[in-house]
């Protein structure tokens, strides 16, 4: 029987609109108070939160008072690890008011431009925590081609960019349709996936699909085969409580462990503990069901699956 090891990962970042463009202005961080009691909440009901967090965070008197709050806790049951949004982020080039939707993503970035960015997030974070992160998030899952040599030259162990079976080409973003959730290792660089999923009520198909996922992006680029997977209700759904209820994450749960996969990242960002701040929850009665939601699955796998809690870079320093 698999004993499943599970992370909370939150984006610790900014608020900002959405759908509203990039500008390196929207730097305002206004619910840490919110954070603390949200992250105290899931480490009562046993979980281990690793905090992710991006330049205007870290930098902001909101995201220092939750460090300062967490900060017995680090490399315990508190994990502080970088978050990079490159838009919000030094160096900045003088009269850039906005950036594009390419330049988003970390890894579009020139190689010398990602480096300076992720080394100025690293050294500010160690600055304010005491602590050098390890583990590393980019900015809408944005790893590039040169990701991976910049992380391994600044010391990280853990990149937790990738999302399975995910695709974000269509946005200049990078191509994720064919990775599982497997753990895979580079160099000294481990990665972990953010936990993904195809459910399906006819077993045999969704793990043929989480077993090959070429086979999902045939079927899914094809008009009749496309129609065949609507009809089989196979659906992908991602570890998190943003629009997700319980029932979805114990799906993704259960037909990833029918496949074998022992580790699961669970994600979300910051400011949806704070409603209006995020289109996940935009009221007071969101944000009680996206809690719960996230609390029950919490406890399910703690007492139904006999699950472990981790935080990534003192997982990979174990394993």
């Amino acid at each position: 029987m698999i004993t499943p090891k599970f992370s909370v990962v939150i984006h610790a970042e900014e608020e900002f609109d959405w759908d509203g463009g990039f500008y390196p202005a929207n730097t305002a961080v206004t619910h840490g108070a919110e954070l603390i009691r949200f992250v105290d909440a899931l480490l009562d009901v046993g979980a281990n939160v690793t905090l992710a967090m991006d330049y205007p965070f870290i930098t902001s008197e909101d995201g220092k008072r939750v460090v300062s709050h967490f900060k017995h806790l680090d490399g315990e049951r508190i994990e502080f690890a970088t978050h990079l949004h490159p838009w919000v982020n030094p160096p900045i080039p003088e009269g850039t008011t906005s950036v594009t939707n390419r330049e988003s993503f970390p890894g579009n970035l020139p190689e010398e431009e990602e480096y300076a960015k992720l080394k100025a997030l690293t050294d500010e974070i160690e600055r304010v925590t005491g602590t050098r992160p390890v583990t590393y998030l980019a900015g809408r899952y944005g790893i590039g081609k040169h990701s991976r040599q910049i992380l391994n030259s600044l010391g990280y162990k853990v990149d937790l960019s990738v999302s399975a079976y995910t695709d974000f080409s269509r946005n200049e973003g990078p191509d994720f349709s064919l990775s599982s959730n497997q753990i895979t290792r580079d160099d000294t660089v481990t990665s972990i996936p953010h936990t993904c999923s195809f459910v399906c009520p006819l077993p045999w198909v969704e793990q043929h699909f989480n077993r090959n996922p070429s086979d999902y992006q045939k079927w899914a680029s094809n008009k009749l085969t496309a129609i065949l997977l609507k009809i089989l209700r196979v659906k992908k759904y991602r570890l998190s409580p943003e629009g997700f209820g319980f029932a979805h994450m114990k799906a993704v749960t259960e037909a990833q462990l029918r496949v074998g996969q022992e580790v699961y990242i669970v994600s979300l960002h910051s400011p949806s503990v704070k409603p209006g701040c995020t289109p996940y929850v935009k009221s007071e009665a969101q944000y009680d069901a996206f809690k719960h939601s996230l609390v029950t699955y919490i406890d399910y796998l703690l007492r139904q699956k006999k699950g472990e809690a981790f935080l990534p870079g003192y997982f990979v320093k174990d394993d």
